[in-house]
């Protein structure tokens, strides 16, 4: 019965044979099981989208780097022969990096 609240199926047919004081019992757990069904479907989506943006931002490095290189790739193949200086186009990358 939970599981069929919980997506929205609704059967409030027993509420015809309860007592009133039944029926009020019957109104206040429904509610409350409607309330606590949501606050846990809604945690689940919220992990979900936070995960999912955790993978796309754990491989956003590699591919910013990708399309860097990508994009020199690119520039060093319009740039003319002649315009391909040594002290333009060093034969080495020297990269340094201060380390915390």
């Amino acid at each position: 019965m939970i599981l069929r609240i919980s997506v929205g199926d609704f059967d409030f047919e027993a509420t015809k044979y309860l007592s009133p004081t039944e029926n009020l019992i019957y109104w206040l757990i429904w509610v409350e099981t409607v309330a606590v069904t949501c606050i846990i479907f809604l945690n689940f989506i919220i992990a979900e989208a936070s995960n999912s943006y955790s993978i796309v931002k754990g491989g956003l490095d590699k591919i910013m780097y990708q399309e860097t290189s990508d994009l020199i790739n690119e520039t060093e193949m319009m740039t003319p022969h002649c315009m391909k200086t040594p002290a333009r186009y060093p034969k080495y990358i020297i990269v340094r990096s201060i380390q915390n």
